[in-house]
């Protein structure tokens, strides 16, 4: 490696983003390295973008990011809000018995479902949640069919159904 490069920009698209460090000289080591930019060059309040340009010894290179800032000119740094993403997380514990979470979260409130199949493609359960708000969720499932009864043990399709798309994870009954 040759080094690094540090770009900054306001929009996450990157269009305007600018080089705002000199050249951070690669040590070319076996052993782990830290390497620090501070950005001494904000004067405003606002999001500001980062990316890491990595530079090889043959001139290639490759861009790495962004990663977001929330500064405060003033001193004062406000908690910024999490972005929110409709995703279906690892269900936990991951192989259970006998009973598993599966996280999910939500950018918008909607209706939600779950529909859990074996692994001959044969639905086993559902859970129908309604209208569920912005943000972290989950359910917890025991393991059973739709009679009460325990199901054998085995791989699982857990498919998360939301306005407009589905999300996929398995799960693993081991009794």
């Amino acid at each position: 490696m040759l080094g690094y490069y540090v770009y900054r920009a306001t929009v996450i698209d990157g269009t305007d983003a600018q080089m705002v460090s000199p050249l951070i000289q690669s040590t070319n080591s076996s052993q782990q390295q830290t390497y620090v930019f501070e950005d001494t060059e904000l004067f405003e309040s606002g999001l500001y973008y980062y990316w890491l340009q990595a530079n090889d010894l043959d001139g290639s290179f490759s861009f790495h990011g962004p990663v977001s800032v929330l500064y405060g000119s003033s001193g004062d740094q406000p908690t910024p809000d999490i972005p929110l993403i409709t995703q279906l997380n690892s269900a936990y514990p991951n192989p259970f018995n006998p009973t598993v979470f599966i996280p999910f979260s939500l950018a918008e409130a909607g209706a939600v479902s779950f529909k859990i199949y074996n692994n001959r493609g044969q639905m086993v359960k559902q859970f129908d949640l309604g209208v569920k708000t912005a943000g972290q969720h989950r359910i917890s499932w025991d393991g059973t069919g739709y009679n009460g009864k325990t199901l054998a043990n085995g791989v699982y399709t857990i498919m998360m159904t939301t306005q407009n798309k589905a999300y996929q994870s398995k799960a693993v009954l081991l009794k």
